[in-house]
């Protein structure tokens, strides 16, 4: 969905700056506003006089229920065998390739490509300090000024303010406008161990950032719920062999912004396990940027 896309933030954040850099470099078309103009055309916001948006007015969001269903469909139309509800026990790497050990089966291959999401440090111990599980809460709430949030007159955002990092959308599909923090509470968590339940605190939370910069949002709290962000230390994506097996690629830590990049993270995946290289330039993702590969287990 085409909703257009805010970046806040004060002028020299990195919010704002990066956007702009991204903007020139990819030639998009955008503006940048003033809290005032911002809130003549999108009044549900209401950013402090010291901050400034940019607009791009191509911007949007993904269902990704639906993504995932149709790439799993294409997969399939190719030739793909889909396994889906096994829990990966192990895996090891040889001379001749990789097996995997699953609570189902065991599977050979010459080549695998991990992406494991949260669990990435599990099977891959190098990653322990690289790909750090967070959880983080999402709030949906009744807003008390409705048509300000409805899509078609409300964007998505992601705003830098001094309260940290809020991201949201509109109003589609389960009722409410939809809201939450980056890095939230700062609780790292196990994933198969994390508090999936949602407490006043969390609330609090984020019921600050709609006070502030979304007044008109701050009625009652409809839903919350839990997830996870796998972090890297620079919140950069990881893409790149494993250090110690060629046969081996990794695409993790996707820091909370990697689903929208999915498609062409896997044709990437798929040019280095296929032919070793890719056409993209991914240096900025290859684990040689970090000074160590993490304490491992």
């Amino acid at each position: 969905f085409i909703t257009g896309g805010i970046d806040a933030g004060a002028p020299d954040s990195a919010t704002v700056k990066g956007s702009l850099e991204s903007c020139a470099i990819h030639h998009l078309p955008h503006d940048v506003l003033d809290g005032a103009s911002l809130a003549r055309r999108f009044p549900g916001f209401r950013l402090p006089s010291d901050m400034v948006a940019v607009h791009q007015p191509d911007a949007g969001f993904l269902l990704p229920e639906r993504c995932i269903v149709a790439h799993a469909a294409a997969a399939r139309r190719l030739g793909a065998e889909l396994h889906t509800g096994e829990r990966v026990l192990e895996w090891r790497n040889d001379d001749n390739g990789v097996s995997v050990k699953t609570d189902r089966a065991a599977y050979r291959a010459n080549k695998m490509i991990v992406t494991a999401g949260a669990w990435m440090r599990t099977l891959l111990p190098e990653l322990t300090d690289l790909a750090v599980p967070e959880r983080q809460v999402l709030i949906w709430t009744q807003p008390l000024r409705p048509e300000r949030f409805e899509l078609g007159a409300f964007p998505v955002f992601n705003m830098e303010v001094p309260e940290g990092r809020f991201y949201g959308f509109p109003v589609y599909g389960v009722p409410g406008f939809k809201i939450g923090k980056y890095h939230h509470r700062r609780e790292q968590a196990d994933p198969d161990r994390m508090d999936r339940e949602c407490h006043p605190e969390d609330e609090a939370v984020v019921r600050a950032g709609i006070r502030r910069y979304f007044p008109d949002a701050d009625g009652p709290t409809l839903a919350m719920k839990s997830c996870l962000f796998t972090n890297s230390p620079d919140e950069h994506f990881i893409l790149d062999f494993h250090p110690g097996c060629p046969q081996v690629a990794v695409a993790s830590a996707c820091s909370g912004h990697g689903f929208k990049f999915c498609s062409v993270v896997g044709e990437i995946m798929a040019d280095l396990i296929l032919d070793g290289g890719t056409r993209f330039d991914i240096d900025m993702f290859r684990l040689s940027r970090f000074s160590s590969l993490g304490r491992g287990g």
